[in-house]
């Protein structure tokens, strides 16, 4: 005979929400080591492997799962389109940032002077946006398609009642 015991839906909402943050310290914590073996200690890029396969293997699953069952990847709904440019310019500029500041580190009595710097930092920020925009251009269309899906499943069901 089964045991199944009643679970107040308070109970269970909040142990997700402590799995969910649980899950983002972790997450956290492996960018901080990443960024910390790579600008920090300097250490070769093989040795970081762990924490980038760990992060990308757990954004794939995060992204994957959240298509399949449905949910809006961007939330907005008119503003869908706008959201992927933001999204892209914010990578680009996360990728500015830290490859410029790791060139700097690294090779700063190699720049004649400061306009050379900033056009290597404009490059950055354009190529990281664009990069950040054709990587995420497919997983729009993914979620636009199976959000369409979604609509037309329901659309069928409320047409048979």
């Amino acid at each position: 005979m089964k045991n199944n015991v009643i679970q107040d839906e308070r109970a269970v909402a909040l142990k997700r929400q402590i799995s969910s943050e649980a899950f983002n310290l972790v997450m956290g914590s492996l960018v901080i080591s990443l960024l910390v073996k790579q600008y920090v200690l300097d250490v070769p890029f093989s040795q970081s492997m762990t924490e980038i396969l760990c992060l990308s293997g757990a954004a794939l699953y995060v992204l994957v799962r959240n298509i399949i069952a449905g949910n809006n990847v961007y939330e907005s709904k008119k503003g869908s389109k706008k959201s992927l440019i933001y999204s892209s310019l914010a990578g680009g500029l996360g990728v500015c940032l830290s490859a410029g500041i790791f060139n700097y580190a690294k090779y700063s009595e190699k720049y004649a002077n400061n306009w050379m710097f900033l056009a290597i930092l404009a490059i950055l920020f354009v190529s990281g946006s664009l990069f950040v925009f054709f990587m995420y251009l497919p997983i729009y269309k993914i979620n636009q398609k199976r959000q369409k899906m979604i609509a037309n499943e329901l659309d069928k069901e409320e047409d048979d009642i």
